[in-house]
This record gives structure tokens, sequence and C-alpha cells, in this order.
């Protein structure tokens, strides 16, 4: 019954009052209407935002559903490596389309045209996705794609706010602002949020140009900067939260989202500013509006997965210390007066953040002298310099030298005509990728090797300076080649190390134990979405002397939302990682639930063995319960329990006894459903404990009792099962209830084990997922033996 009106409740919020599902009716989006059942995945990008700043925010509050997530939800901090170089452009080109080090930084030369662009440059950007799906289909092919640099296969119409899709003025002419500014009106909450948030931003952009003005710093950066917070940080992320909800609403197979706001705030003031910190609360709430809209999406399974990219190393600009930055250093070492005089970086890198709107490409310094002529791009903590004309390798050497000691350049990475590479630094030169590891003492030992390997590849790729220059050194130098003082791209601890969030039940490649990279989170979710499977997946073993039960009763599968899934009971299940589950009300051949064998459903999903107990059957349609395992079941008995004529509610009542071998231990594990009658759960818990059942065996062999026995703790067939048994919930808080699932107020599902366990943990599995899939919520027990 409670079930039934959480239903129809979910049916009428969605049919009125949801804009997003009005947005996908009205405005003529292609929708998914199916039943729910096949997978999705969430997608979303936190840029910028190292591992280290995510825990720094969670521990001072900033970030409460994060932390929730992590608390309550069943996820797990993984750390997420981004390869080099460290930007979003080479972590999206090997996360979209397997590509590593697709591109050699944020600017650099295409020796093939013999051009000097940004991937800011709509036109740059789209050229280089064009050669990456050359190589394979895109990440997001039917997906979409939101304020991502690629659009990663999504159609045209699909990718909003992409580098590579399109400039403003290409989004307003394909015809994708009315639709959504209309739908922006209807959303009062969002655009209240962007008008307090926008004037409060104002105030305080205001008062950096005041002070920038004083200090005579950088006033066109924090004026740029003041309107990149109010678009970025204010505007897109809300327009992204509402279009994601809609692309949820709409069941598309994939969406993802990256919020900027962070990164573009922790350049300026530094990645563990409080100024930078600040943004992370409003991000931190369009991630609870997006994970929420898709646990409760009919069209579609959703799996949310959040990570970020990259993260920052707090930096000092370079231009600061040395008069005329990197490109006057450049031209003092080769011995070269740049023309017209050197240019100041920071003018340099205004006019690469320009061409996210125009075409304008980044200049290098050119000397009149053709041996002394030279380009130099260079963005964060990572530069590329191309020589006019080549050098020997005397006096290469010499180059990279003298800018480590004369120009204070934290690094220099140098490929040799016989394809050895060097890299110079204020400690002395070092051999790569053989030397690398023993620098890193600041990286976690498992990174360093990869990082080894990564500097290699990105000193071969082939757009690559003649000489590659880092920010950071292994001295603990960190600058930025720009006007930050947060910046990436290099090989630095922070900067390489970002953050991933997934269910603990996410399948992943195997190799995966210590860091995750691009491509492996690109197999997992190719995997997810069934495109690809996975040939060795990374796989949690659970420990062996260890027994962990569940007892759950799914409903038929249905949900509070209506909905039936038995997909989505699989992810309650595998989120949670049991030996054993008992699992009540299922169907099978039942026209309701599609007809479908619910128990081989998730038993497949979950790789489990099961086993099926029928308790009413009517034709080709049966209903009952069912236990599944990791290791094989042996069926021991299967048969109804006595029924008391009169009783409340009349319905079959069975029960169903299996063997499982746990190495040398045989476990004993029955599943049952009992009355609504007090008179027959009386009865059938005495049939259950009597010389038929496990009467005789309780003392001399380890058995487990699970269900839901639809009576509550003290009453007789309580008492009853406990004077053999003992109840694992005792080990547990003093309210451990059940049902319902929305609002829990009563333990009738038990689980009760033979005193030759001990229990060594209980809990009632609440979370946004099992609120949703059933009217009750599981019931779990970490069980142990020493026997």
């Amino acid at each position: 019954m409670l079930a039934s009106v959480e239903s129809i409740v979910h049916w009428l919020r969605r049919r009125f009052f949801s804009r997003s599902e009005w947005a996908a009716r009205h405005f003529g989006l292609r929708t998914y209407d199916d039943s729910g059942e096949e997978p999705g995945l969430l997608l979303i990008q936190i840029d910028g935002l190292a591992r280290s700043q995510l825990e720094a925010a969670i521990a001072a509050g900033r970030m409460p559903f994060l932390e929730s997530l992590l608390r309550r939800e069943g996820y797990g901090l993984r750390t997420f490596y981004s390869g080099l170089p460290s930007t979003t452009p080479a972590v999206q080109a090997e996360l979209y389309y397997g590509v590593r080090t697709g591109v050699p930084a944020f600017s650099f030369v295409d020796r093939t045209r013999g051009e000097a662009g940004t991937m800011f440059d709509s036109d740059w950007a789209r050229e280089f996705e064009t050669r990456f799906a050359v190589r394979t289909e895109g990440l997001l092919r039917g997906g979409s794609s939101w304020s991502n640099i690629y659009s990663g296969g999504a159609d045209p119409a699909e990718s909003h706010f992409c580098i590579a899709s399109s400039g403003l003025g290409a989004w307003w002419s394909a015809g994708r602002v009315g639709p959504q500014l209309l739908y922006l009106v209807l959303q009062i909450p969002a655009l209240a949020r962007i008008a307090v948030l926008g004037l409060l931003e104002l105030a305080i952009g205001a008062s950096g140009i005041v002070g920038a003005i004083l200090r005579r710093q950088w006033v066109a950066l924090e004026f740029g900067m003041l309107l990149s917070r109010m678009c970025v940080g204010i505007g897109v992320r809300e327009i992204i939260r509402v279009g994601g909800k809609v692309d949820i609403a709409r069941g598309l197979p994939i969406v993802h989202v990256n919020f900027l706001g962070y990164d573009e705030l922790a350049h300026r003031r530094g990645p563990d500013s409080r100024f930078a910190h600040w943004s992370l609360r409003g991000i931190d709430r369009a991630i609870r509006d997006l994970h929420r809209a898709a646990h409760g999406s009919r069209r579609r399974d959703y799996h949310v997965w959040i990570f970020s990219d990259h993260g920052q190393e707090s930096t000092r600009p370079f231009s600061d210390e040395f008069p005329g930055g990197l490109q006057a250093v450049v031209a003092s070492c080769l011995g070269a007066k740049a023309e017209g005089g050197s240019q100041p970086q920071w003018e340099l890198w205004w006019r690469a953040l320009s061409n996210r709107w125009s075409n304008r490409r980044p200049a290098g310094i050119q000397d009149p002298s053709p041996r002394h002529r030279f380009t130099l791009t260079a963005m964060g903590s990572l530069g590329h310099l191309y020589l006019a004309e080549p050098r020997d390798e005397a006096e290469m050497r010499e180059l990279s030298q003298r800018l480590v000691s004369r120009g204070r350049v934290a690094g220099v990475l140098r490929k040799a005509s016989d394809g050895a590479i060097t890299w110079y630094h204020a400690l002395g030169e070092t051999a790569v990728p053989a030397g690398v590891p023993d620098l890193l003492t600041t990286h976690p030992e498992p990174l360093r090797a990869e990082i080894a390997r990564d500097l290699e590849s990105l000193c071969r790729q082939e757009n690559a300076g003649d000489l590659v220059l880092l920010g950071w050194g292994p001295d603990g130098a960190s600058w930025s080649f720009a006007p930050e003082r947060g910046a990436h791209a290099g090989p630095g601890p922070e900067e390489t190390r970002g953050f991933l969030l997934l269910p603990d039940a996410t399948r992943l490649p195997a190799g995966v134990d210590h860091f995750t990279r691009p491509d492996a989170l690109r197999h997992a979710a190719l995997d997810l979405l069934g495109r690809r499977r996975m040939e060795n997946s990374h796989v949690t073993n659970p420990a062996p002397a260890r027994l962990r039960v569940m007892s759950y009763n799914v409903h038929g599968c249905q949900g509070m939302d209506g909905r039936t899934s038995p997909r989505r009971i699989a992810r309650v299940i595998a989120a949670q990682s049991p030996d054993l589950v008992a699992l009540q009300e299922l169907d099978r051949g039942r026209a309701r639930s599609r007809g479908e064998h619910q128990a081989s459903a998730i038993a497949e999903l979950l790789g489990y063995h099961v086993v099926f107990c029928p308790t009413i059957v009517s034709g080709d349609e049966h209903y009952g319960h069912a236990i599944l395992s990791r290791r094989p079941i042996e069926t021991v008995k299967s048969e109804l329990l006595p029924a008391v004529p009169g009783g409340v509610w009349p319905e079959p009542r069975a029960a169903l006894w299996t063997r499982v071998r746990l190495d040398t231990l045989v476990v004993n594990v029955v599943s049952t459903h009992l009355s609504l009658s007090p008179r027959e759960r009386l009865a059938q818990m005495q049939a259950l404990l009597g010389t038929d059942w496990l009467g005789p065996i309780l003392d001399s062999e380890p058995a487990v009792i699970c269900g839901d026995f639809n009576f509550v703790p003290g009453s007789a067939p309580f008492r009853l099962a406990t004077a053999r048994l003992q109840d694992v919930a005792k080990a547990g808080v003093p309210r451990m209830h059940t049902f319902a699932s929305t609002r829990p107020f009563v333990r009738i599902d038990h689980i009760f084990a033979s005193r030759h366990f001990r229990t060594e943990g209980v809990s009632v599995v609440r979370n946004g997922i099992t609120r949703l899939a059933s009217d009750h919520l599981p019931l779990m027990a970490d069980l142990t033996w020493e026997f």
C-alpha cells in the first residue's frame, strides 16, 4: 500500500511538476522511452580540483554532499592520475578516444601546418578532435557534452559550451540559446541563485580590481576574472545544472558535465585559497541535484561517477621574478634580442585566453637574426621552445643548462638526436625515464614510474618543442609561466593527482589498485554501457574468514517511484558485495514485471549462483523468493510452511533451505517470508525450528536464517527464534528499522545465526538508491567463525 501511494506521488510529480520532463516534452527533444533497465552514465567533472584539495574541502564542511556519498552512499575515493601534460585537452583526448598525450600542451605549434595555437580556439580544438576520432569512436556517442574541450562524439546539437563544437556565436546560430534560456526562465530557484551570487561576485570582484589598481598589478586580468567568475562560475554552472537534468530526464545513455568555476578561481588566487574553495559550495549543490535526478530517472538506470581531470600546483608567476617573463629569459639564453623588446607574458596569456572566442593565434617572439629566431608557447607550468634552425648536440645541451642555471627555469627536457631524453634541473641531469622515479620523492610511489613513462611520451609527441620547459622541479621550484598563483600542465605532485569518486562495486580494468588514469575510466564506462566488454576487471575479494549476509525484500523489484528494475536491485546488492543474499518477493514470468525471471536477471548481473523458490504458481507465472551466492549452492529443501485456516490475508508461505561451501566450511542457509497472520507466523517459526527443518542440526552445524518475518523484536515468534539462534541486529544500533524504505519505522526483516558465528557488524543500508528501489531496506551482517 505504501509503495503504491509513493509511486502515485512520484508519477504526479514527474507529470505535472517536473520542469525537466516538461522541457523534454515541449522542446521536441529526443527521449528514450523504455523500461529504465538500460544502463546510463552521468560523468561529473570538477575541473582542476586536486585530491588533496577535495579532502581539505570535505574536512572543512564545504562539500557536504560529496561527504555524504563517501559516508552513506557506498562511494570510495580514488586517485585519478591525469597523465601528461596534466591539462584538460590531453585528459579528455585519453578519456574520450583512448589517445594518450594527444596534445603536448594547452598551447603549442602544430608542426604539420607550421602554426601556433591554443586549445581555446574552436577551430584548433576541432581539428585535433577530428584526428582522434579517426582512431576510435567517442565515449560520448549518443550522449551529451557540457562545458568540455571536445564533443567526445556527441552530436553537435548535444554539445553545449564545448570549444571543439562551437564558440558562442555558433551556439547562438544553431538555435540552442532560445529554448535553453526559456527553460532557464522556468527555473526560479536557479535564477534567484544567479542573481544573488552575481551581486556578491560583483562586490568581491570590484574590491579585487581596486586592489589591483592600487598595487599597479594585473588590472585587466582582475577584470577578466570578474567576468569569468560571473559567467563561468555562476551562469554556466546553473545552465549546466538545469540542462544536465533535462538530459537525464530524456534518458541519454551518457552525459558528461564539467564545472569550471573552481579551476578559474584557483588559477588567480591559488588552489588552496578561500577564494577558490568558496566556489565549491555551489558546485556541491549542483552535483547533489544532478545525482538525485539521475537516481530518480525512469528512462535509464544511471550510475554517477565524479572526478577531476587534474589538480593545480601553488605557483609563483615567473614574470614577477624575472622582468619580461619566460620570453625574455629564453631570448637572453639564446643570445638574442627580441624584436621590439620583450613582450610581457601576461599579454600573451590574456590573448591566448581570448582565443576562446576568436581565431587569433598566440605569437612567439621573433628575432631578426635567423640563427636566433624561435617560437615559444607557454601556458601554466609547461612551455615548448621551437627553434627556427637546428643546433648541434653540444649547443642544445649548453642551452638547456643555461636555461636552468641562469634563466632559473625549473626543468628542461631535451631529446637528443639518438632519441635519448635528458631532464635538466637544479639538482643536475637525469635520464628519462630510467632515473625519473628517484627524483619524484614528493609523489606517491606507485605514480613515479608512470610519470616517468609519460615524460618520455611528452618529449616524443609529434608536436612537442625542441625543448620542453617545466615550471615544476624536483628541488621544490613551482613556477607558472602565466600571471597566476595556481597552475597545471607539468609533472608536479598536485597537478597530476585529481580524484575519482565511484560506487564501491564499480568494475574497473585490472591494474588500478593505486590510481586510475583516463583510459582506464574510459574502458570502465564502455563496459558499463555494454559497448565494449573488459576482459580483465578489478575485483575486490572478500576476506576468507568473513561471511557477509544480506536479507532484502525487493517488492517484485518495483521501486517507490513505480519503476520495476531488477538492475537497480542488483546495484544495491553489488554496492555491499555480500557473499550470500536472501531475496523475497520476486517474480518469474509475470506480466506485471515484463515476464522476466527476476532472480536469474539479478544473479546474472552480479555473477552469482541462484536458487529460486516459488510460493505462488498460476500457470506460467511464479512468485516467491531466492538465495544468491558467490559460491555454488546445493538445495536441501524447498517446501510450503504450515497455514492456519481463517488467517489474515491468506497466502501460501514457503522456505528455501540450501547449503553453501566456503572453503572447508559448509553453511546452512534458509530464506523465508512469513505470514501476515500472528498465529500463522508462530506456527511457521515453530516448523522452521522443528524436526522437519533445522531443529536437529542447529547445535552441530553452522546455520543462518534470514528473510522478511513480518514480526517485530519481542514478539512471540521472535522470542522463539532467539531461544535457539542469535539475532545479529543486537550488535548494531538500537533502532535498525527496515520498513518502510522512505520512512522506516519498524524492523520486520531479520537475520538469525547459529552460535557458531560471531557478529562483527550489522547495518541497514539506507541511501539514495535503497530509498527508491523497494519498500524495504536491506539488512546486512558480517559474520565470522572460529572453529
